[in-house]
């Protein structure tokens, strides 16, 4: 006897005037539906009862098409269960999609930066806020208004970032996104129609370039030292614009000296130019005094981006930018060209979390476990890896190792992957030249100490691989 516990609809329908029979009408929309893929395997189907008074036609009509179609393969039938699609069902040819599309590579052990420790995630304190949210939206917050952000999360987060990052915000100049990588797909095509071309990026600096590049924009690679971005090579291009992560370099660790900082501002205010400020990291520090956002000292010329991404978990997918007057309009735009805006539960949910308090103790509680788990990657260089010249530390999820010499990247990866190890090098992050030398980039966000220290202790029985 099938069990009809719940309703299942199926997009289905017979003909009663037509030259085919029921039966075979259904049997061949079924087939149809299965070798289609509109049904996938383990799909389930109404029960015969449900399906029956559905179409209007008898159960046992039904009940006989099941069965023809269970004797073909394409249905797996079983007492007292729900009718399903058989994993084994017979399909038409499809062209099939690399996995990378839809997943990222997970690994057992992760030292890949720009991850932070998804197992912290305050759930309790979330769905809380949630909760709060809840209570305090009115009928109209559920609608299509608030597009660039709802007024709650705006006014908490120019609260938030002026006492915390030395932000200089109207509620009004900030707009919430789904996290820097959609930002800077908009960001890319206002500059684009603003008459901007030409590019400054840090170098080395990030994986990947193609939202700047697929708006029209070339880049121009900019050297990074010690002091964070050369300014004086800066102002040596034809850049109009210029990317960068002044708190904590991506990836190097460095932090724009104050000079520079000023020279930047200089040079940006000279030439009627554009900086877009990625606060990398900028909330993780630990033996050195919080330095400020850059747009703090100049926010005509600068636009802010910062995100919940390592804060509190990528799957929120909530970011901010806190844009010059000037540039809002062309912001706006795109944003209205692009979407209706992001989630406006969470974002009310963000909004609590942040004004209560929350967000701020989540934060110091992180500082708290990323600072032990770096102490002991550290310890663990000292002990099993001395040749390596550490730096990127005081601040941030991960540190850079340096080497003397050049190690062979691709076999180290390739034997790292078959322990289930992540790894990468700085290598792939120049535009141009990389230097001769290898350097590893450690993260210490997502393991344990312990964990740490075993995955760390195999990776370097890789090294001379």
């Amino acid at each position: 006897m099938e069990l009809s516990s719940r309703h299942i609809e199926l997009l289905i329908a017979v003909d009663r005037d037509g030259s085919e029979p029921m039966r075979a009408q259904l049997e061949r929309q079924l087939r149809d539906s299965v070798r289609s893929g509109s049904l996938r395997p383990g799909a389930e189907l109404p029960s015969t009862r449900d399906l029956a008074q559905h179409l209007g036609i008898s159960r046992p009509l039904v009940m006989e098409a099941y069965a023809q179609l269970a004797a073909e393969g394409y249905l797996a039938l079983r007492q007292g269960a729900v009718p399903r699609v058989a994993d084994t069902a017979p399909r038409l040819e499809r062209r099939e999609f690399p996995p990378e599309l839809f997943t990222t590579a997970i690994y057992r052990y992760d030292f890949r930066p720009g991850i932070p420790d998804l197992s912290t995630f305050p759930s309790r304190l979330w769905l809380k806020a949630v909760d709060a949210a809840l209570k305090t939206m009115t009928s109209s917050n559920f609608g299509y208004a608030q597009r660039f952000g709802v007024w709650p999360l705006r006014q908490a987060l120019a609260d938030y970032l002026g006492r915390v990052r030395g932000v200089s915000a109207d509620p009004r100049q900030i707009l919430v996104t789904g996290g820097f990588e959609q930002a800077r797909g908009f960001l890319a095509r206002a500059l684009r129609r603003r008459g901007v071309t030409q590019l400054a990026v840090e170098e080395p600096g990030y994986a990947s370039y193609d939202a700047w590049l697929e708006a029209g924009l070339s880049l121009i690679p900019i050297p990074v030292d010690e002091d964070g971005i050369d300014v004086a090579a800066l102002s040596r291009s034809a850049a109009q614009a210029v990317l960068l992560t002044p708190a904590h370099q991506s990836p190097t660790g460095v932090v724009l000296s104050g000079a520079r900082r000023l020279a930047l501002t200089s040079w940006l205010r000279s030439h009627n130019a554009i900086a877009i400020e990625d606060d990398y990291d900028g909330e993780f520090r630990y033996d050195r005094a919080p330095v400020g956002a850059l747009q703090g000292l100049a926010p005509d010329v600068v636009v802010y981006a910062g995100t919940a991404s390592k804060t509190l978990a990528p799957a929120l997918r909530l970011g901010w930018l806190v844009a010059p007057a000037d540039l809002l309009p062309g912001l706006e735009r795109e944003l209205l060209l692009m979407d209706y805006g992001r989630s406006r539960i969470d974002q009310f949910a963000l909004a609590h979390f942040i004004a209560s308090g929350d967000y701020g103790r989540h934060l110091r509680r992180m500082r708290g476990v990323y600072r032990d788990r770096r102490e002991a990657l550290l310890a663990a260089i000292s002990a099993e890896l001395p040749e390596g010249e550490v730096s990127g530390i005081s601040a941030g999820l991960h540190a850079t190792v340096r080497f003397r010499r050049r190690l062979n990247e691709a076999a180290i990866r390739e034997s790292a992957i078959k322990r289930d190890i992540g790894v990468a090098f700085m290598r792939r992050l120049y535009l141009g030249v990389a230097p001769e030398a290898s350097t590893l980039l450690l993260s210490y966000a997502n393991m344990p100490e312990a964990v740490l220290r075993t995955a760390f202790r195999t990776l370097v029985g890789l090294l001379d691989t």
